[in-house]
Order: C-alpha cells, then sequence, then structure tokens
C-alpha cells in the first residue's frame, strides 16, 4: 500500500474523531491487520504461463493451486475465499488447459444474475485471444462471434442463432436463461453439450431460499440432458463466506463436491467503524460520503432500498455542486447500458463514488475504492463482507462505516460488535425435496427427456406419489408398461418461474393495464389487499381491486402521507412431529404445520412517525398451506410465575416470536419476510400456550430446520437482543415488528426477558445497558 494513501485514511479518520458529532456516534472501532500472501507452485502449459505472466501473474496463491488439483482430479470442486481472491483463474485455468488440449471441448459459465457476465467474458476472451484460441471469422461479419459469448436475456435473437450455430467454445448465461432457452431447447445445443467438459457456477451463496431450490433443479435437469448426449461435465463452484459451502453446492448440483476453503490471498488493513447516529442515519450517509470525496478518498455507499439510494445522492449533490460529475446512483431499473457506463467509469477512475444497492454487491469488477459505508446492516454476515470485499481490492489498506438503522439486527450489533467480529457466518438454505417446487419441474425434466423409473438423477421411486399425482392433474402421462412418463403440456417451462413459488400475482395499471410488477401468493394479500399502499421504484400505488381469478391486482398511482398495515388472524394445526430438541427441561418440537392465514383488516400509519391514522375491515379468502415449522409449548410451572411476576403471557410470548424471528437471519441467509410465526395464550390441541415459527413458503424451504439445529445460540442472541436494549417497553430494535399482523399487541418485554432467562438456564440477557426488571 502507498505511504500516500495509508496517510489520506489515517488523516481522514483523525479528522473525523475530531469531530464531536462524529465521536459521538461511535458504537465501536476495530482495525483488522493485512494478511500477507501465501504462494504454491503447480505445473502449467508453457503457452499458458506465458500469458498469465503478461498479465503480471507470475505465482499462484495456494488455494488457487490447491483447488486447480483438486478439479484436474476429476472432482466437482466448490471453492469459498474472499473477495478479490482470484477464483475466477481457479476456474478458467482448466477451462484453458482443455481448449488447449481439445479443439472440441465447451465449458457454460452461470451467474445468478443477468450482467455479471460481462467482466468475465471480456477476461476470458483477452486470455483466448493471446494464445490464438478464437474462432474463424465469416465473411462480413460487422461483429464476428468471439471463443466466449454471452448468452441471456440481452442477446438478439439474431446474435443468438449464430452462438447456437456456430457451437461457441464457452458460454455465458444465467440459470433463467438455462431453465427457459437452453434446457428445454437442448437438440439445438447437441453439438456443444456433446462437448461439455466444465460448468462454472459463480456466487452459489446467492442461491438461496426459493430461487436456490429452484435452480437446484434447473441444474438436476441440465445434468439428465448432458447425459443423454453421453457427456458428464465437471463442476466448478465459487462461493463467498457461508457456513455451508459443501452442502450447499451438494444440494444444489445434486453430487458430491470437494470444498477449498482455505485463502492464500493477500488482505490489506481494514478500519471498522460502527456508527449509531441520535439522527438520520441517511444524512450521515451523504455527509460521509462528501467528506470522502473531499479527502480524495474513492467511495461506494450501500443501501438497502432504491428510493434511498436516489435520496442519499441528491443530498450529497445538493449540499457540493461539484460532486455532481464524481459520483453516480446505481440500482436495478437501470438499462442495461447506463450500469455498464457506471461500471467502467468507476473501474477507470473517472468517478469518485457510487452509491449502490445490492446491485453492486456480486461479481462485477469496479476497481479500486477505499471506502465503503453501508447503510444499515445488510441483513447477513455474508452479504456484509461481499459488500466490504468491494474496497481494498488490491491489498491495500480500507475504511468500512457500518450506520446504524433503527432496526433489531443492526441495534443488535451496535451494542455485540464482538458477534459481528467473532460470529461465523451464516448457512445458505435450500431444500430440493420441496413437494412444490418438485411438482413443477417434473413435468419440464419429462417434457426436455422422458422420465424414466432407472432415471439417474431423480429417484423417481421415491418420487413416485409426487408422480402419481401429477399424473392424475394431468400433468404427466404414463406410458404403456407404467415406467416411462411424458409431459401432458408443450414447453411446461414456460409456466414455471423460478424466483418464486406459486404462479405469482401481476400489479397492474389501471386503465392502461400496464404491469408494473408481481408478487408471490404468500405475499399478496399482505401487500396487495384492496386500499393497500404498494411501492413500486419509490412511487406509490393505491390497489384498487385483487382479482383471484386472473390472479391481477389493479392500482392506480397515489400520492399520499401515510403507508398500510395488514392485520391477519392466523390458525396452526400441526399435521406431524419429525424431530425435536431439548434445552435443559424444555422440549422444541419441528414438523409439519397447516398455516391458515386471512387479512381481515389494515391500518393506515403516518408515513414519518407510524401513528395510527384509520383502521379499516376487510373480507378475503383465506389463504392455506403446509410448511415446515417449530413449536415449544409452556409449562403450568412456568405459567404461574409469569403470572406472579405480573408478566402478560400473551404480550411475553408474542414479543418472543418477533425477537427470534428478527435474530434467525444471524444464523440462515434469509430475510426475517421469509419466516412467519404465531404465539397463543392457550393453544387448545396443546392445552397450554404456545409460540410457532415457521417457513413462510409453501412446503418449507429448511429455513427453521436450520433454527433447530442452532436453537441454543439462536435463543442466545434472541435474549440479548431484548435484554440489552436500552428501550423502557420495547420498540423496533428489539420486539416490535412494522409488519405484525395484530399491530404489535400485545407486547410484554419484561416478560419475554423472564421467558427466555427461564428457558436457558441463565442470565444471558443481562449486560451493561439492561435496566432494573418488574418484579426481579
Amino acid at each position: 500500500m502507498s505511504a500516500s494513501l495509508r496517510q489520506g485514511i489515517n488523516g481522514f479518520i483523525q479528522a473525523q474523531r475530531a469531530d464531536l458529532r462524529f465521536a459521538q456516534q461511535i458504537a465501536e472501532y476495530r482495525y483488522l491487520p493485512p494478511v500477507a500472501a501465501k504462494y504454491a507452485e503447480i505445473a502449467l502449459d508453457g503457452r499458458l504461463k506465458e500469458v498469465l505472466a503478461k498479465e503480471g501473474i507470475a505465482q499462484l496463491w495456494s488455494h488457487q493451486v490447491d483447488a486447480i488439483k483438486a478439479i484436474r482430479n476429476g472432482d466437482h470442486v466448490v471453492v469459498m475465499t474472499p473477495t478479490a481472491s482470484g477464483k475466477s483463474l481457479i476456474y478458467n485455468i482448466p477451462v484453458i488447459e482443455s481448449f488447449l488440449e481439445d479443439e472440441a471441448a465447451k465449458a457454460l459459465y452461470i451467474f445468478p444474475l443477468k450482467g455479471l457476465e460481462q467482466d468475465q467474458v471480456k477476461n476470458l476472451n483477452r486470455l483466448l485471444s493471446t494464445l490464438g484460441l478464437e474462432p474463424e471469422k465469416g465473411p462480413r461479419e460487422r461483429t464476428p462471434l468471439q471463443a466466449a459469448e454471452v448468452y441471456d436475456g440481452d442477446t438478439t435473437a439474431f446474435r443468438r442463432k449464430k452462438i447456437r450455430d456456430r457451437s461457441t467454445r464457452a458460454i455465458f448465461t444465467n440459470p433463467d436463461m438455462l431453465h427457459l432457452a437452453i434446457n428445454p431447447f437442448h437438440a439445438l445445443w447437441a453439438e456443444f453439450l456433446k462437448q461439455l467438459k466444465y460448468v462454472v457456477v459463480d456466487e452459489i451463496h446467492a442461491y438461496r431460499g426459493v430461487f436456490g431450490t429452484n435452480a437446484a433443479h434447473v441444474f438436476r435437469r441440465l445434468r439428465r440432458i448432458c447425459r443423454y448426449y453421453g457427456s458428464n461435465p465437471q463442476f466448478i463452484a465459487c462461493s463467498a463466506t457461508i457456513a455451508n459451502p459443501k452442502e450447499l453446492a451438494e444440494r444444489l448440483i445434486g453430487a458430491p463436491f470437494r470444498a477449498i476453503t482455505e485463502s492464500g490471498a493477500p488482505q490489506g488493513g481494514k478500519h471498522f467503524f460502527f456508527l449509531n447516529p441520535p439522527g438520520s442515519p441517511y444524512t450521515e450517509a451523504a455527509r460521509l460520503l462528501r467528506h470522502c470525496l473531499e479527502a480524495g478518498l474513492r467511495a461506494i455507499v450501500f443501501t438497502k432500498a432504491r428510493k434511498i439510494t436516489e435520496l442519499i445522492y441528491s443530498w450529497a449533490v445538493a449540499r457540493a455542486d461539484d460532486l455532481a460529475a464524481k459520483i453516480r446512483p446505481y440500482r436495478a431499473g437501470f438499462l442495461p447500458r447506463e450500469r455498464r457506463e457506471i461500471e467502467q467509469k468507476l473501474f477507470r477512475g473517472e468517478l469518485r463514488g457510487v452509491i449502490s444497492t445490492s446491485a453492486l454487491e456480486l461479481g462485477v469488477d469496479i476497481g479500486g475504492l477505499d471506502v465503503c459505508i453501508l447503510v444499515g446492516y445488510p441483513g447477513s454476515i455474508a452479504s456484509t463482507w461481499q459488500r466490504i470485499g468491494r474496497v481494498g481490492r488490491h491489498a491495500q489498506e480500507s475504511l468500512i462505516f457500518l450506520i446504524a438503522l433503527r432496526d433489531a439486527l443492526d441495534q443488535y450489533f451496535m451494542r455485540h460488535p464482538d458477534a459481528f467480529f467473532g460470529k461465523s457466518h451464516e448457512a445458505v438454505v435450500i431444500d430440493p425435496n420441496n413437494p412444490t417446487v418438485l411438482k413443477k419441474h417434473l413435468p419440464c425434466a419429462a417434457a426436455e427427456i422422458s422420465l424414466r423409473a432407472d432415471d439417474q438423477i431423480y429417484e423417481v421411486q421415491a418420487l413416485q406419489p409426487l408422480i402419481d399425482d401429477l399424473v392424475a392433474a394431468g400433468d404427466l402421462h404414463p406410458g404403456k408398461r407404467g415406467d416411462i412418463w411424458f409431459t401432458a403440456r408443450r414447453r411446461p417451462q414456460r409456466t414455471v418461474g423460478i424466483r418464486s413459488i406459486g404462479d405469482p400475482f401481476s400489479i397492474v395499471l389501471e386503465g392502461t393495464g400496464e404491469t408494473i410488477g408481481d408478487l408471490d401468493t404468500s405475499r399478496v394479500f399482505r401487500e396487495a389487499f384492496p386500499g393497500a399502499i404498494y411501492l413500486h421504484q419509490g412511487q406509490q400505488y393505491r390497489v384498487i381491486k385483487l382479482d383471484l381469478e386472473r390472479r391481477r391486482a389493479y392500482c392506480k398511482p397515489a400520492a399520499v402521507q401515510y403507508y398500510t398495515q395488514a392485520l391477519t388472524e392466523e390458525e396452526t394445526q400441526i399435521l406431524a412431529e419429525q424431530d425435536s430438541r431439548r434445552i435443559r427441561d424444555w422440549l422444541i418440537h419441528w414438523g409439519c404445520l397447516r398455516m391458515t392465514r386471512r387479512v381481515v383488516g389494515y391500518d393506515k400509519r403516518g408515513l414519518f412517525d407510524g401513528t395510527r391514522l384509520s383502521r379499516h375491515a376487510l373480507e378475503l379468502p383465506a389463504s392455506v398451506f403446509e410448511t415446515e415449522g417449530l413449536w415449544i409449548g409452556i409449562d403450568p410451572e412456568t405459567r404461574a410465575a409469569i403470572a406472579s411476576r405480573g408478566y402478560d403471557l400473551g404480550g411475553s410470548l408474542h414479543a418472543v416470536e418477533h425477537a427470534a424471528i428478527s435474530c434467525l437471519p444471524l444464523f440462515v441467509l434469509c430475510d426475517k419476510g421469509d419466516i412467519g410465526g404465531y404465539s397463543y395464550p392457550l393453544y387448545p390441541p396443546l392445552a397450554s400456550p404456545a409460540i410457532f415459527i415457521y417457513d413462510g413458503y409453501e412446503g418449507g424451504l429448511g429455513f427453521t430446520r436450520r433454527a433447530l439445529e442452532v436453537l441454543e445460540d439462536w435463543l442466545r442472541a434472541t435474549a440479548r437482543l431484548i435484554g440489552r436494549c436500552p428501550c423502557e417497553e420495547g420498540c423496533p430494535a428489539c420486539v416490535q415488528d412494522p409488519q405484525c399482523g395484530s399491530g404489535n399487541k400485545p407486547l410484554d418485554k419484561d416478560g419475554a426477558i423472564f421467558l427466555l432467562d427461564r428457558w436457558l438456564g441463565e442470565q444471558i440477557s443481562s449486560g451493561p445497558i439492561t435496566r432494573e426488571r418488574r418484579g426481579s
């Protein structure tokens, strides 16, 4: 690292610390020292070695060598190392070696989002061109094909046909295109698939929940098709730091993997500030961004919403007109050419700063930035480190600010910084055995290649009940002998969305019929009921009508000073207990649940202070779905102890439910919205009070299954979250949930603290900020 940059960052830190306003916001400061590189030796083709040397790569880091050796050994490999640790070389070197050895060899690169392929395809083509591995150019071709080509939704139909017909060496695509345009039309790709040697699946930590569960079947269908054409490609997967890279890769692809997780890449020193501003975190972010740029530092600001991205940009520019040409906002919704322009200007240093949503979290190389400003905890440790990895990419020192929102997890880390720096990363959870998802993909698989009793990818015998259901529904047709099944519909893939479960509802503008968005079935009654205010790209819309038959929510533009919050009633039925876990004298159960949820009304609440302005009744049909979840009953002794101390039983259970859901993303890569909960002062089937926490998707996706595995750590984190919050009676930073279907009533923070301490058998929740409790 240059002395000038060190002086710049250190000088900037000293200047900020001297500012009383800034100093009073500091909840924690840490310095993570630099890490030296570890190198290893490996034999490379002389031509490739020479090309790499021209790129400035004279040695490989130890994890790169370990991974390449495992790939040469024939293993499916998953590599989990930090950002900027040279993962692309790990997959490019074996691919290039296969091209040098076999002129017919092919490779397929898959990225989770459209647009992430651009940098990678450019880098690979540069290496292939230097090695003379370019395709022959046809006569009078204005835009000749390169050895590696992007094949996604932005590729023109004409160029797509050229790519297929010319059997391009390497294809860069995404799982959506694989699902809709490659797997269903595999006959057009026959020559490519016959020679397919490697499939690269990058950023696998992005394949979580619904998306990952669907993608797992898209990859299984690809493997079936490859077997049909006689190929058996190796899979090379790469991930950011997560708790379970091997398990995730194996669940995603359906094959055994070898994991490489010890990084040999160097890392620069990192200065960390946790800031807890008394005022707006957004104005503080804009202020810090201006000061960084004025100090000559290059910065990126990450926000949690598109609207906030635009607001911080406008505030920063309004206070300093000269910054307008130096910074840009960046978010989903921009045209591809706009995004690429911003990326290239950042890479070339023409821009000094950018304000982005998660859109810049993955994949794109935007050059050497110095400062990362996180406006709100990103929701997971893995995502946080991904965003932090955008700065200090060339092993130079970097500066990170985490500015807390009034959110439960943000405030948890402000009070427990050791939990952030010492915490293991979350697990990514998917469930390829989810019956709802399987019923969507089995007809797709049968449409591509008939489904047989001896299928080597799908265990047909185990899936027979689901296949019988599909036959009864007319989605599959059995052969005469009963050991083969065909699709009943042409191109069933078109009706299957891989980023949601179930058929989505369209959000449609009344009058014009223009579709402005869509919503999962699981969310539509809570977010698009008649009268709801629906937000899309910062614009307010009022929902006028919900058409259940046509699966449409009609709306019109609105400009109001309130938001709407659904009021719900739920019924929980335990269908089967499948597992349990004991903590001291308490038994927590896990199994299959049937949830019946009904939206019975909604509140209008003030946009700025959340005050309830009015309440409105609704009559909507109930949504019923089966899922996975866990539950715990409250014994008579505990019930009596709660009552004797003057705590509200229902409020205590309700507060624990909210806080536990808020803390689950500490251990599982999920959002709070992926999890549901309900608490009963008396649950008749158990003849006791009970708390239920469940996966918010049909069939379940494994979130609460993971919660059972980390039960004690999860409950301890929940106790700390509540007990160390300085509020008096509960707030959004501990037990309140802005999406609560009963309007956060009743809630009893003290009773929740008592209940958690009793379960855990120790006073976990007490600490330097805790207040004196009633009845103790």
